[in-house]
């Protein structure tokens, strides 16, 4: 009788051990307790990086992160032509000669120097310029112009 009662004991405390570890193992993964490989949390804070950057973004195994949002892109102007900017673009006359055109009051950002520039003022080469508003800010072409530009524009 004793040794039935310890084999019983025994049964139920290795029993009880395999419930356990099924409980702990089994609830894992679940919507309770959600456990999650490290290259799906890679994958997810890539996603909302694109999200935020607009661009393309990659985590290394260390753990450093590089992004890179949209990239410039290089743009051919004739003279008499205007390269018009959307709101926030990027534009970086490489060469030739051009001046500020804008239709309204207020101008365009040299956020090299940091000023405001109005109609008519030059645009200072390897300058970057920032349009603020899309409403038909832009450089109106002197001379046969490369820019860089990054952003949406429109040759006129």
């Amino acid at each position: 009788m004793k040794r039935r009662f310890i084999a019983g004991i025994e049964i139920f405390f290795a029993t009880a051990a395999v419930l356990a570890t099924v409980t702990a193992f089994g609830a894992a993964g679940s919507e309770d307790d959600p456990l999650v490989s490290k290259s799906y949390v890679d994958d997810k804070i890539n996603q909302v990086l694109e999200i935020v950057n607009g661009g393309s973004v990659s985590l290394d195994s260390s753990g450093s992160v590089s992004a890179s949002g949209a990239s410039y892109t290089p743009v051919y102007a004739s003279v008499g032509q205007v390269v018009l900017g959307g709101e926030g673009t990027e534009i970086i006359l490489r060469s030739g000669k051009g001046n500020i055109y804008i239709t309204g009051a207020d101008g365009i950002v040299d956020s090299t120097t940091g000023q405001n520039l109005t109609n008519g003022d030059t645009a200072t080469k390897n300058h970057m310029m920032i349009v603020p508003r899309d409403d038909g800010r832009g450089v109106k072409v002197t001379e046969a112009a490369w820019f860089l530009i990054k952003g949406d524009y429109t040759i006129e």
